[in-house]
Protein backbone atom coordinates (compact mmCIF):
# COMPACT_ATOMS: atom_id res chain seq x y z
CA UNK A 1 0.00 0.00 0.00
CA UNK A 2 1.63 3.48 -1.19
CA UNK A 3 0.65 6.87 -0.32
CA UNK A 4 -0.07 7.71 -4.01
CA UNK A 5 -2.64 4.75 -3.58
CA UNK A 6 -4.55 6.69 -0.59
CA UNK A 7 -4.38 10.01 -2.37
CA UNK A 8 -6.25 8.77 -5.50
CA UNK A 9 -8.85 7.52 -3.30
CA UNK A 10 -9.22 10.36 -1.32
CA UNK A 11 -9.28 12.99 -3.94
CA UNK A 12 -11.59 10.06 -5.93
CA UNK A 13 -13.97 10.30 -3.39
CA UNK A 14 -13.74 14.74 -3.04
CA UNK A 15 -14.45 14.46 -6.68
CA UNK A 16 -17.49 12.65 -6.85
CA UNK A 17 -15.94 9.24 -8.42
CA UNK A 18 -14.55 11.23 -11.65
CA UNK A 19 -11.42 9.43 -12.75
CA UNK A 20 -11.03 12.40 -15.33
CA UNK A 21 -10.97 15.38 -12.23
CA UNK A 22 -9.19 13.20 -9.86
CA UNK A 23 -6.63 13.01 -12.43
CA UNK A 24 -6.13 16.38 -12.90
CA UNK A 25 -5.68 16.86 -9.15
CA UNK A 26 -2.80 14.71 -8.62
CA UNK A 27 -1.44 15.87 -12.31
CA UNK A 28 -1.61 12.35 -13.63
CA UNK A 29 -3.63 10.65 -16.27
CA UNK A 30 -6.73 8.69 -16.06
CA UNK A 31 -5.31 5.08 -16.40
CA UNK A 32 -2.92 5.48 -13.67
CA UNK A 33 -5.55 6.25 -11.03
CA UNK A 34 -7.78 3.67 -12.31
CA UNK A 35 -4.55 0.86 -11.54
CA UNK A 36 -4.10 2.41 -8.11
CA UNK A 37 -7.41 1.76 -7.51
CA UNK A 38 -7.64 -1.64 -8.85
CA UNK A 39 -4.47 -2.50 -7.07
CA UNK A 40 -5.45 -1.20 -3.32
CA UNK A 41 -8.46 -3.52 -4.46
CA UNK A 42 -6.49 -6.19 -5.01
CA UNK A 43 -4.68 -5.66 -1.94
CA UNK A 44 -7.41 -4.96 0.34
CA UNK A 45 -9.37 -8.26 -0.98
CA UNK A 46 -12.40 -6.25 -1.68
CA UNK A 47 -14.34 -4.40 -3.70
CA UNK A 48 -13.82 -0.01 -2.64
CA UNK A 49 -16.09 1.18 -5.99
CA UNK A 50 -19.69 -0.29 -6.65
CA UNK A 51 -19.50 -0.43 -10.37
CA UNK A 52 -22.44 -0.83 -12.74
CA UNK A 53 -20.39 -1.65 -16.10
CA UNK A 54 -17.90 1.06 -17.05
CA UNK A 55 -19.47 3.43 -14.17
CA UNK A 56 -19.06 4.04 -10.51
CA UNK A 57 -21.85 4.56 -9.22
CA UNK A 58 -20.85 4.60 -5.75
CA UNK A 59 -17.87 3.86 -3.05
CA UNK A 60 -19.22 0.45 -1.24
CA UNK A 61 -19.48 0.51 2.53
CA UNK A 62 -15.51 -0.76 2.78
CA UNK A 63 -14.58 2.01 0.22
CA UNK A 64 -16.17 4.62 2.62
CA UNK A 65 -14.73 2.91 5.80
CA UNK A 66 -11.49 3.10 3.73
CA UNK A 67 -11.60 6.54 2.43
CA UNK A 68 -11.84 7.93 6.28
CA UNK A 69 -8.90 6.22 7.56
CA UNK A 70 -6.78 7.60 4.16
CA UNK A 71 -7.43 10.69 4.67
CA UNK A 72 -6.83 10.43 8.72
CA UNK A 73 -3.40 8.66 7.20
CA UNK A 74 -2.64 11.45 4.89
CA UNK A 75 -3.68 14.27 6.89
CA UNK A 76 -1.38 12.78 9.95
CA UNK A 77 1.53 13.05 7.58
CA UNK A 78 0.83 16.34 6.54
CA UNK A 79 1.42 17.39 10.11
CA UNK A 80 4.45 15.55 9.94
CA UNK A 81 5.51 17.65 6.84
CA UNK A 82 4.63 21.16 8.82
CA UNK A 83 7.22 19.85 11.49
CA UNK A 84 9.84 19.23 9.14
CA UNK A 85 9.31 23.25 7.55
CA UNK A 86 8.46 24.25 10.96
CA UNK A 87 12.21 26.15 11.31
CA UNK A 88 12.46 26.68 8.02
CA UNK A 89 9.75 28.77 6.89
CA UNK A 90 8.25 29.77 10.97
CA UNK A 91 7.08 33.26 9.00
CA UNK A 92 6.09 32.10 5.22
CA UNK A 93 3.37 29.50 4.26
CA UNK A 94 -0.41 29.54 3.60
CA UNK A 95 -3.59 29.08 5.34
CA UNK A 96 -6.86 28.33 4.40
CA UNK A 97 -9.91 29.95 6.86
CA UNK A 98 -13.27 28.69 5.86
CA UNK A 99 -15.90 30.78 7.00
CA UNK A 100 -19.29 33.14 5.90
CA UNK A 101 -19.70 35.91 3.17
CA UNK A 102 -20.68 37.82 6.37
CA UNK A 103 -17.53 37.24 8.49
CA UNK A 104 -14.73 36.93 6.05
CA UNK A 105 -16.23 40.69 4.41
CA UNK A 106 -16.72 42.02 8.26
CA UNK A 107 -15.94 40.13 11.25
CA UNK A 108 -12.44 39.30 9.99
CA UNK A 109 -11.26 42.24 8.39
CA UNK A 110 -9.26 44.13 11.50
CA UNK A 111 -7.63 40.55 12.60
CA UNK A 112 -6.55 39.68 9.08
CA UNK A 113 -5.50 43.81 8.82
CA UNK A 114 -2.74 42.87 11.86
CA UNK A 115 -2.01 39.57 10.49
CA UNK A 116 -0.52 40.93 7.25
CA UNK A 117 1.40 42.94 8.92
CA UNK A 118 2.85 40.59 11.27
CA UNK A 119 3.08 37.83 8.48
CA UNK A 120 3.25 39.49 4.99
CA UNK A 121 5.38 36.49 3.64
CA UNK A 122 1.77 33.82 4.81
CA UNK A 123 -0.77 33.58 1.96
CA UNK A 124 -4.38 33.99 3.70
CA UNK A 125 -6.90 31.83 1.33
CA UNK A 126 -10.58 32.65 2.35
CA UNK A 127 -12.97 29.82 1.71
CA UNK A 128 -16.47 30.39 2.23
CA UNK A 129 -19.47 28.26 2.53
CA UNK A 130 -22.24 27.30 4.99
CA UNK A 131 -21.92 26.40 8.66
CA UNK A 132 -21.72 22.43 7.98
CA UNK A 133 -19.81 22.94 4.99
CA UNK A 134 -17.04 25.11 7.21
CA UNK A 135 -17.50 21.91 9.57
CA UNK A 136 -16.91 19.30 6.89
CA UNK A 137 -13.71 21.56 5.44
CA UNK A 138 -11.97 21.26 8.38
CA UNK A 139 -13.08 17.84 9.26
CA UNK A 140 -11.59 16.98 6.32
CA UNK A 141 -8.40 19.26 6.48
CA UNK A 142 -9.01 21.10 3.52
CA UNK A 143 -9.29 24.30 5.39
CA UNK A 144 -7.29 25.00 8.93
CA UNK A 145 -9.51 27.07 10.40
CA UNK A 146 -13.17 27.57 10.74
CA UNK A 147 -15.07 30.44 11.67
CA UNK A 148 -18.62 30.40 11.74
CA UNK A 149 -22.25 30.10 14.11
CA UNK A 150 -21.85 26.57 15.77
CA UNK A 151 -23.60 24.27 13.07
CA UNK A 152 -26.34 21.84 14.51
CA UNK A 153 -23.96 18.53 14.38
CA UNK A 154 -20.12 18.78 14.90
CA UNK A 155 -17.70 15.87 13.37
CA UNK A 156 -16.35 14.11 15.73
CA UNK A 157 -12.78 15.01 15.29
CA UNK A 158 -13.62 19.09 15.53
CA UNK A 159 -13.18 21.22 18.32
CA UNK A 160 -15.35 24.52 18.32
CA UNK A 161 -13.80 27.21 20.91
CA UNK A 162 -15.64 30.53 21.53
CA UNK A 163 -14.44 32.84 19.16
CA UNK A 164 -16.94 36.36 19.51
CA UNK A 165 -20.07 37.47 20.35
CA UNK A 166 -22.55 38.73 18.03
CA UNK A 167 -25.54 41.74 18.86
CA UNK A 168 -27.66 42.82 15.82
CA UNK A 169 -29.71 45.71 15.70
CA UNK A 170 -32.93 46.93 13.47
CA UNK A 171 -32.20 48.87 10.51
CA UNK A 172 -34.26 51.10 8.21
CA UNK A 173 -33.91 54.25 6.43
CA UNK A 174 -33.93 57.42 8.54
CA UNK A 175 -36.59 59.01 9.15
CA UNK A 176 -38.60 55.56 9.35
CA UNK A 177 -41.45 54.95 11.79
CA UNK A 178 -39.45 51.89 13.48
CA UNK A 179 -36.82 54.08 14.79
CA UNK A 180 -39.01 56.15 16.63
CA UNK A 181 -39.72 52.80 18.89
CA UNK A 182 -37.47 52.14 21.60
CA UNK A 183 -38.20 48.54 21.90
CA UNK A 184 -40.62 47.42 19.21
CA UNK A 185 -41.76 44.30 19.27
CA UNK A 186 -42.25 41.59 16.42
CA UNK A 187 -45.50 42.53 15.81
CA UNK A 188 -44.30 45.70 15.14
CA UNK A 189 -41.56 45.31 12.58
CA UNK A 190 -44.43 42.42 11.14
CA UNK A 191 -45.76 45.87 9.91
CA UNK A 192 -43.42 46.78 7.51
CA UNK A 193 -41.58 44.59 4.59
CA UNK A 194 -38.93 42.73 5.45
CA UNK A 195 -35.85 42.18 4.24
CA UNK A 196 -34.79 38.49 4.77
CA UNK A 197 -31.94 36.11 4.37
CA UNK A 198 -31.34 33.01 2.47
CA UNK A 199 -31.34 29.95 4.26
CA UNK A 200 -27.91 29.36 5.34
CA UNK A 201 -27.54 32.57 6.96
CA UNK A 202 -27.45 32.60 10.73
CA UNK A 203 -29.29 35.76 11.40
CA UNK A 204 -31.89 34.36 8.91
CA UNK A 205 -32.70 31.55 10.85
CA UNK A 206 -32.95 33.59 14.02
CA UNK A 207 -35.58 35.99 12.61
CA UNK A 208 -37.31 33.54 11.19
CA UNK A 209 -37.92 31.60 14.58
CA UNK A 210 -38.87 35.07 16.10
CA UNK A 211 -41.44 35.34 13.37
CA UNK A 212 -42.40 31.47 14.36
CA UNK A 213 -42.65 31.95 18.51
CA UNK A 214 -44.10 34.82 17.97
CA UNK A 215 -46.94 33.08 15.74
CA UNK A 216 -46.83 36.22 13.26
CA UNK A 217 -46.58 35.70 9.64
CA UNK A 218 -44.04 38.23 8.44
CA UNK A 219 -44.36 40.18 4.61
CA UNK A 220 -40.96 38.88 3.08
CA UNK A 221 -40.12 41.71 0.41
CA UNK A 222 -36.73 40.54 -0.52
CA UNK A 223 -34.59 37.49 0.27
CA UNK A 224 -30.51 39.02 0.22
CA UNK A 225 -27.43 36.85 -0.37
CA UNK A 226 -25.48 38.01 2.19
CA UNK A 227 -25.35 41.68 4.42
CA UNK A 228 -24.15 43.56 1.75
CA UNK A 229 -27.48 42.82 -0.70
CA UNK A 230 -29.57 43.48 2.41
CA UNK A 231 -28.43 47.02 3.38
CA UNK A 232 -28.76 47.90 0.06
CA UNK A 233 -31.97 47.12 -0.19
CA UNK A 234 -32.76 48.56 3.16
CA UNK A 235 -31.25 51.67 1.59
CA UNK A 236 -33.24 51.69 -1.53
CA UNK A 237 -36.19 51.94 1.15
CA UNK A 238 -37.88 48.50 0.17
CA UNK A 239 -37.99 47.04 3.80
CA UNK A 240 -36.43 47.26 7.30
CA UNK A 241 -34.00 44.57 8.47
CA UNK A 242 -32.20 42.91 11.35
CA UNK A 243 -28.24 42.88 10.97
CA UNK A 244 -25.53 42.26 13.30
CA UNK A 245 -24.27 45.58 14.86
CA UNK A 246 -20.55 45.02 13.45
CA UNK A 247 -21.80 45.03 10.18
CA UNK A 248 -23.73 48.16 10.78
CA UNK A 249 -20.64 49.78 12.79
CA UNK A 250 -18.58 49.45 9.07
CA UNK A 251 -21.16 51.11 7.18
CA UNK A 252 -19.99 53.75 4.58
CA UNK A 253 -23.01 55.99 4.22
CA UNK A 254 -25.23 57.52 7.05
CA UNK A 255 -28.41 57.06 5.16
CA UNK A 256 -28.84 54.04 7.41
CA UNK A 257 -30.08 54.33 10.80
CA UNK A 258 -30.18 51.52 13.58
CA UNK A 259 -31.64 50.88 16.96
CA UNK A 260 -30.83 47.92 19.42
CA UNK A 261 -32.27 44.49 18.85
CA UNK A 262 -30.90 43.08 21.81
CA UNK A 263 -34.55 42.41 23.46
CA UNK A 264 -35.61 40.35 20.72
CA UNK A 265 -32.61 38.40 19.08
CA UNK A 266 -30.22 36.96 21.72
CA UNK A 267 -27.10 37.14 21.27
CA UNK A 268 -25.10 34.60 19.46
CA UNK A 269 -21.07 33.40 19.46
CA UNK A 270 -19.34 32.81 16.89
CA UNK A 271 -17.17 29.82 17.07
CA UNK A 272 -13.47 28.96 16.01
CA UNK A 273 -13.41 25.13 14.46
CA UNK A 274 -10.20 23.39 14.71
CA UNK A 275 -9.59 19.37 13.90
CA UNK A 276 -8.37 17.48 17.07
CA UNK A 277 -4.27 16.37 16.86
CA UNK A 278 -3.94 18.89 14.12
CA UNK A 279 -0.28 20.57 13.59
CA UNK A 280 -0.78 24.23 13.83
CA UNK A 281 1.83 25.93 12.55
CA UNK A 282 2.95 29.27 14.68
CA UNK A 283 1.11 31.72 12.53
CA UNK A 284 -2.22 29.77 12.81
CA UNK A 285 -2.08 29.61 16.74
CA UNK A 286 -1.46 33.61 16.43
CA UNK A 287 -4.26 34.46 14.25
CA UNK A 288 -6.18 32.75 16.25
CA UNK A 289 -5.23 34.79 19.38
CA UNK A 290 -5.93 38.28 17.14
CA UNK A 291 -8.82 36.82 16.63
CA UNK A 292 -9.80 35.56 19.98
CA UNK A 293 -7.53 37.21 22.54
CA UNK A 294 -8.87 34.91 24.88
CA UNK A 295 -7.08 31.73 23.06
CA UNK A 296 -3.45 31.98 23.59
CA UNK A 297 -1.20 28.84 22.32
CA UNK A 298 -0.88 26.85 25.47
CA UNK A 299 -5.53 26.90 25.89
CA UNK A 300 -5.38 26.04 22.29
CA UNK A 301 -3.17 22.95 22.79
CA UNK A 302 -5.16 21.85 25.84
CA UNK A 303 -8.39 21.81 24.07
CA UNK A 304 -6.87 20.23 20.75
CA UNK A 305 -4.71 17.42 22.67
CA UNK A 306 -6.60 17.30 26.31
CA UNK A 307 -3.19 18.46 27.50
CA UNK A 308 -1.99 20.73 30.79
CA UNK A 309 1.24 21.53 28.68
CA UNK A 310 1.35 23.29 24.91
CA UNK A 311 2.55 21.06 22.12
CA UNK A 312 6.16 21.98 20.51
Amino acid sequence: MTLQQLRALRELSEHSLNFSRTAAALNTTQPAISRMIRSLEHELETDLLVRRGKTMVRLSPEGEEAVARARQVLLEIDGISRISRKKKDADRGEMTIATTHTQASYGLVTAIRKFKLLYPGVTLHMRNGSPTEIAQWVSMGQADLGINARPQRLPANIVAIDAYRIERCIIAPAGHPILKLRRPSIKDIARYPIIDYDQGAHTGALLRSLFVNAGVEPNIAVIGTDATAVMAYVEAGIGIAILQKQIFAQRTNQRLKAIDASHLVPTSVTMMLLRKKAYLNSFIYRFIELVAPQWPKMEVDKRLYGIAEPVE
